[in-house]
């Protein structure tokens, strides 16, 4: 055997265990980063690969430093900030304190201290908890400190606030580290009990790495062990609807939020999953709306309907609009389908809008997430290829409305596991 394929013969082993202890997805933009992984990590070991992958299946110390090497870090503070704006507009002052929140896969820990800075900037009393599956995440988190390059999305005056200068980097403020704890998990376990009572779950660009069987999993977890109340946040390029019936998505603001969808009655419209073809999940790509778009839908903070389950205005109010664009309305008019299970009038309306819009790669990409949970998966694999096409075409720099906050090879990869 050669070695490229005696390389492959070991990617394709990792692979497979990583997809079973952790629910890795071996798309091809994953599978050269675990093969650089590999290489390195058994060049560290000073193994030759087949000899350092036996060592794998037993070894967990040595499955950890791969880990930690293959899974992805990139974060930064106040990442998409629409999401920050409606926790603290929205979600907070409904909550009870002192208030608990979820970071699940906190990268460097960013995302955590943003969360830590939302709290003490608005004087809640409230905590956040912190996990990721690397324990060098977990390291960094807890330790704090951040290069220039890692506190850009700072403001000046939040970095004068919350940070000290040490050394060549910053230090977050002793008042809000105290708000923070960080602790390994590995998503596919057992929720740990630290989250039970966290209200707030963020969630974000961590699911797409998943298998979407892996992703169900998780989200049924925290259906069955959190209150029904409890307000999940996925990336902006994330959506669950494909994948689990358990939650609804909840226009607010600028992007959306989940909340436990309440059992139906049974003549009710079929619930967003439920028609999956052979029990396929289809891992997700969304968008926020678009900026650009006149259409805003007018929002509240959020409130309980008579049910206990939470709606907002936007629920309980038609949108408002000036002169909306065709292409806007047919978007609308599928998103709603799409709310109801009706996957079938999605894919009419999806279609309709790329018609208008045949070089948006956001809509054709939305087209083939329709058609996939309707079951035409030949159609959805051709609407994913014209949406990489459109993308590749628009240039490296290029980013669609609506994915803002995103590079383009971050859409490319997930395009390429569906196509």
């Amino acid at each position: 055997m050669t070695g490229g394929r005696a390389l492959e013969t070991v990617v394709d082993r990792v692979a497979d265990l990583l997809h079973l202890r952790i629910g890795l997805r071996p798309d091809r933009t994953m599978r050269g980063r675990l093969r650089r992984a590999i290489r390195d990590e058994a060049a560290r070991r000073g193994q030759d690969p087949t000899a350092y992958a036996d060592r794998l299946m037993v070894d967990a110390g040595w499955l950890q430093g791969l880990l930690n090497r293959v899974t992805v870090q990139e974060t930064g503070f106040f990442r998409h900030p629409e999401q920050f704006e409606v926790l603290v507009r929205d979600v907070l002052p409904e909550l009870s304190r002192p208030v608990r929140i979820w970071s699940a896969g906190c990268a460097n820990g960013q995302e955590t201290f943003t969360l830590a800075m939302l709290l003490e900037d608005q004087g809640i009393e409230g905590t956040v908890v912190a996990t990721d599956l690397s324990t060098d995440a977990v390291r960094r988190t807890s330790a704090a400190r951040y290069s220039d390059r890692e506190v850009a999305g700072l403001s000046a005056d939040r970095i004068e606030r919350h940070l000290t200068r040490v050394g060549d980097g910053w230090e977050v403020n002793e008042r809000v580290r105290a708000r923070v704890s960080a602790l390994q998990h590995n998503l596919l376990d057992p929720l740990p009990p630290d989250v039970l009572s966290c209200e707030v779950v963020f969630c974000r660009n961590v699911l797409i790495y998943l298998s979407p069987d892996q992703v169900r999993r998780f989200l049924d977890r925290i259906a069955t062990n959190l209150a029904p109340t409890t307000t999940l946040f996925v990336g902006a390029a994330e959506t669950i609807w494909q994948v689990s019936d358990r939650f609804r998505a909840i226009h607010v603001g600028d992007t959306f939020i989940y909340r436990q969808r309440l059992a139906e009655p049974a003549s009710s419209p079929q619930s967003p999953g439920q028609n999956q073809p052979d029990g396929r999940a289809a891992q997700s790509v969304t968008t926020r709306p678009r900026s650009t778009s006149p259409v805003r839908a007018r929002t509240s903070p959020v409130t309980a309907s008579r049910s206990g389950r939470p709606v907002t205005r936007a629920e309980r109010e038609p949108a408002r609009s000036e002169s909306p664009e065709p292409a806007d309305l047919l978007e609308q008019a599928a998103q709603a389908a799409i709310a109801t299970g009706d996957y079938d009038a999605a894919v009419v309306a999806f279609r309709k809008c790329a018609y208008l819009r045949p070089h948006d790669p956001v809509t054709q990409l939305h087209l083939g997430l329709a058609l996939e949970a309707a079951g035409d998966l030949g159609s959805a694999r051709r609407a994913f290829a014209t949406a990489r096409r459109a993308l590749a075409d628009a240039g490296p720099d290029h980013t669609p409305a609506g994915l803002e906050g995103y590079a383009s090879a971050e859409i490319l990869k997930l395009l390429d596991s569906r196509s």
